[in-house]
Formats: C-alpha cells, sequence, structure tokens
C-alpha cells in the first residue's frame, strides 16, 4: 500500500503539475514543432536586426556630436547623466516589481494549481525564473549597443562583461524582491525608491546649473569612475545566485491570498499592455493617495469651481507617485540641453522639452483620470459640461506653469535671454493644460467596431487616433518652441506673443470640443 501512495505524490509534486500542463497544453495546440522553430528563428533575426540598427544610430550621433564645436558655457560630463539615468532606470524596475509583485499566481493557476497537495516552492520556482532571465535578457539587449559605443574603440572584454553585469544586476534584483515578498514585506520598496529616482534626477539636473560643478564633475568622471572588469562583473553573478537561491528557499512561505491578489494586479497591468490602455496601465501600477493626518478647513472656497480647484490641487499633493513624476519631469529638459554631447544637439533639448513636458501634463491629469472613472462626482456639480471642464484646467495650469517655467529657466541659464526663456516656456502652458485633460477624458477604446491583427494581438481599428488624444495637442502646441530650439535662435516678446497665442488657441479648441463631446 505504500508504493501507490509514492506514485500519488509524485504525480502531484510541482514539476509534474507544470509538465502535465504543459503537454495538456501541446496536445490542444495547433502549431507544430517546425512552427516553432521558425518563430524562434524569425524572433531572433528581429532581435539582432534591432540591435545593429540600434548600434549604428548610436555610433553615427556619436559621431556627430563629437564632430561639433564644443558648447558654450559647462555642461554635465555624460557619465554623470548616464549614473542619473541607470538609477531611475533601476529605481523603475524595483517599483514595477515590488507593485506587481515577482512572484504572482494568474487567477486560472491561482484555481487550479494552488488548492493541489503539491510542494509550492517547486510550483513557483520557474516563475521565479521566468521572471529573472525575461528582465536579464531584456537588459543584457539593451547593455549590449550602448557598450559597443562607450569606448572608442570598443573592446570585446568591455563589451562582455558590460553584457554580464547587466544580466546580473536585475537577476539579483528580482530575487532580492521576491525575498522580500516571502517575508510578507511586498510594496515597501516602492516608496524608497520613488524617492531615491526623484532625489537623482533632482541632484544631476542641479548639478548641471551649477557653475562650480562643470570642471570637478568633469575630473571625476575621467578619474573617479572605475574600469568595469571581469572581477566585479563575477561578484556581481555571484550575489544575484545567492540572492534567488534565498528566495527560492522561502517560496513555500508564500499564502495563497497573496500569490492571488499580485496576479490580479499582474494580469491587470498585462491586458493594459497588450491592449494598448496606458490609462489602465497607469491604474494596474498608481499608488493609494497619502492619507492625511489632520483635516484641512477650505476657508477661501465659496464657489463650486473653487471646489473643484481644490480638490484637484489636494489630490495632487497627497499623490507622491505624481508628485515624484513632476520632478522629474522638470529635470529631463535641464539635462537634455545641459549634457556634455547632448548639449551640442539642438533636436536633443527640443525632444527633452517635449518628453519632460508629456510627463508632467500625464501627472496634472491626475485628478481628471480620477473623475473619468467615477463619472457622477463631474454630475453631481451644479456646472455646466464646459464650467466643469474650464474648472478642472485651473489645477493643471496652476503646477504646469510652474514646471514648465523653472525648466525653461534652468535650461536658459547661461544665455543672455534667461528670463524669455522662462516666458517662452510657460507660453506653452495652455497646449499642455488642454492636453492633460484631453488625455484624461479621452473615450474608452471602441471593441464593438472593425478590429485588426497586430503582433500585440487583435486591436480596434482606431485605437492609434484615441490613444494619441492630448500628445497630439501639446506636442503641436510647442511647434514655435521647437523651432526656436532647432534653429538656435534667441527668445524675443515677439516670439512669446506667438507661442502664447498658438498654444492658447489650439487649447480653446480642444477644451471646447471636449466641453460638448461630454455635454453629449
Amino acid at each position: 500500500m505504500a508504493r501507490p501512495s509514492a506514485d500519488r505524490a509524485a504525480e502531484l509534486d510541482g514539476p509534474a503539475v507544470r509538465r502535465l500542463t504543459r503537454q495538456s497544453a501541446a496536445q490542444r495546440a495547433v502549431t507544430t514543432l517546425g512552427a516553432r522553430i521558425g518563430d524562434a528563428w524569425s524572433t531572433l533575426v528581429s532581435v539582432a536586426i534591432g540591435l545593429g540598427l540600434f548600434g549604428g544610430w548610436l555610433n553615427s550621433v556619436r559621431d556627430a556630436v563629437a564632430g561639433r564645436s564644443p558648447g558654450s558655457g559647462t555642461a554635465l560630463p555624460s557619465r554623470v547623466t548616464a549614473v542619473a539615468a541607470g538609477v531611475v532606470a533601476l529605481a523603475a524596475l524595483t517599483t514595477l516589481l515590488d507593485r506587481l509583485g515577482p512572484v504572482s499566481a494568474s487567477p486560472a493557476a491561482a484555481a487550479w494549481w494552488l488548492p493541489l497537495p503539491a510542494d509550492r516552492a517547486r510550483l513557483l520556482r520557474s516563475e521565479l525564473g521566468r521572471v529573472a532571465g525575461t528582465t536579464a535578457v531584456t537588459t543584457a539587449l539593451l547593455c549590449a549597443p550602448v557598450a559597443a559605443v562607450w569606448s572608442r574603440p570598443p573592446s570585446f572584454s568591455m563589451v562582455a562583461t558590460t553584457v554580464l553585469g547587466g544580466t546580473a544586476a536585475p537577476s539579483g534584483l528580482v530575487g532580492a524582491v521576491a525575498l522580500l515578498q516571502t517575508r510578507g514585506h511586498r510594496g515597501v520598496l516602492a516608496p524608497v525608491t520613488g524617492a531615491v529616482a526623484v532625489g537623482a534626477g533632482a541632484l544631476a539636473a542641479g548639478l548641471a546649473v551649477a557653475p562650480w560643478a562643470g570642471d570637478a564633475l568633469t575630473a571625476v568622471s575621467r578619474h573617479g569612475f572605475p574600469e568595469f572588469g571581469w572581477l566585479t562583473a563575477a561578484i556581481m553573478v555571484v550575489a544575484a545566485a545567492a540572492v534567488l537561491i534565498a528566495a527560492d528557499r522561502g517560496l513555500g512561505r508564500l499564502r495563497a491570498g497573496t500569490l492571488r491578489a499580485a496576479g490580479t494586479a499582474s494580469a491587470f497591468a498585462a491586458a493594459s499592455v497588450f491592449s494598448l490602455d496606458t490609462r489602465d496601465l497607469g491604474r494596474a501600477l498608481a499608488s493609494a493617495p497619502r492619507t492625511p493626518r489632520t483635516g484641512r478647513r477650505l476657508t477661501l472656497v465659496r464657489r463650486p469651481w473653487q471646489a473643484v480647484t481644490a480638490a484637484d490641487l489636494l489630490l495632487l499633493s497627497r499623490s507622491p507617485w505624481q508628485c515624484g513624476q513632476l520632478v522629474l519631469a522638470t529635470s529631463v529638459p535641464v539635462l537634455a540641453a545641459r549634457t556634455d554631447g547632448l548639449d551640442r544637439l539642438p533636436a536633443a533639448t527640443a525632444v527633452g522639452l517635449l518628453v519632460g513636458w508629456l510627463a508632467a501634463a500625464v501627472a496634472v491629469g491626475h485628478p481628471a483620470r480620477f473623475a473619468h472613472a467615477a463619472p457622477a462626482i463631474d454630475r453631481l456639480l451644479p456646472l455646466s459640461s464646459g464650467q466643469v471642464v474650464a474648472a478642472r484646467s485651473v489645477a493643471p495650469a496652476l503646477v504646469l506653469t510652474a514646471v514648465c517655467g523653472l525648466s525653461g529657466l534652468l535650461v536658459g541659464v547661461g544665455s543672455p535671454s534667461l528670463l524669455a526663456w522662462a516666458a517662452l516656456a510657460v507660453a506653452c502652458v495652455p497646449a499642455w493644460t488642454a492636453a492633460a485633460l484631453r488625455g484624461a477624458y479621452r473615450p474608452e477604446l471602441d471593441w464593438s467596431g472593425a478590429v485588426l491583427a497586430s503582433p500585440m494581438g487583435v486591436l480596434p481599428a482606431g485605437i492609434g487616433a484615441t490613444l494619441v488624444q492630448g500628445i497630439d495637442v501639446g506636442v503641436a502646441g510647442t511647434l514655435p518652441l521647437v523651432v526656436v530650439v532647432l534653429t538656435g535662435a534667441e527668445p524675443s516678446p515677439a516670439l512669446v506673443g506667438v507661442q502664447f497665442a498658438w498654444a492658447s488657441c489650439l487649447a480653446v479648441a480642444a477644451l471646447t470640443h471636449l466641453a460638448r463631446r461630454r455635454a453629449t
């Protein structure tokens, strides 16, 4: 009688359950082994072509930068900016893993696998390995072309050690987050890493405009950054393996409820990515607003539109994610305009301004997205649709004035037209205010009409026109400033007036259309 019990236990261990699931899925699949090999080969070829194009573009940009005359003023060394960008990227990856959980169970797995009397640690081991492997391979593919153009001429040793370190670092990060998850500390890293990312971005932007920091940082970047050798890469690999092993040993302590909650959040985020719905993705990754310790009496609020504006400002002040995003949005244009090499490319400054202000517009649209998710809030107000839209545009306009004005002022440091740069940036605020509300109130994807096939799956035919709502007004409203940046002209009062008039016309048209659409 002992033999059947042993066989039954062997059939119900973790690897056996996963093997049985794979075999069942393979039997019901319509693809053959040859088709799978062909798909894998086409994927490898596509990745190789993409890496070649990316590396060639980086080489061309580097040659263009090296061939230009040095820019005026003191610039931030590129290595310092690269370190700040790496810190922000690692913080973003850590926040993503901490929000979704590196180890989770999908709704189907939670319903079929977790109730089985199988070894939970061995059942979840492949999930941990899949997440660690995916992040490691993605980071390695991104590090390879960057390492190839980092030094001239590139050496095989440097590229290999950089790729090896880029493979080990995210794997160890996944293991560290999983280790905290197994000990019941899921969700504690996101606030810390977010603060580190914001601090790194703000510090880099501050150093970029400090007149005394240029020479000191240049000397440090030349002599203070040690070479990334084989010993460092080996230490990183050993440390990553040790952390992953420690996390693997604690997988059996994970509760079913924790795995189910993490799996639901991951499924929500994955569905948002595959349907290209960035608004739902933000909701899946967003943190809850900070609860105040004491209440506030808004004695100056007398009218309904003032209540809307005050509520929007309070919600923004209690949302740490959006506050940190505003700080980084202010830093991005400064780093793009004042980094050594990039400061000689006007296109980099223009792209930095657009990307930074787009991030700021997304952040200030947070209250409007709340109102869009709960339409009854706007319906209960004693205001018309146009008045509600006008009231909700006050808070974004105030915050964007500070962000755009400060970033324009910092970009223009060292220029004889310092205040003119700040005024030109502030003149773009109406367009980005309309962009924030237009993007927040954009309609949901229409799945009832025609659909089209894409690598992401089946998508609605008009998805492109829906996703760019908001971005189109912001980019179009900033075109006069972009022309000034690309031509190298100095801003004048006439150009500031043209920019403000153009942005205001587009903003009025966009907000009027939005009010009429919401009225229907």
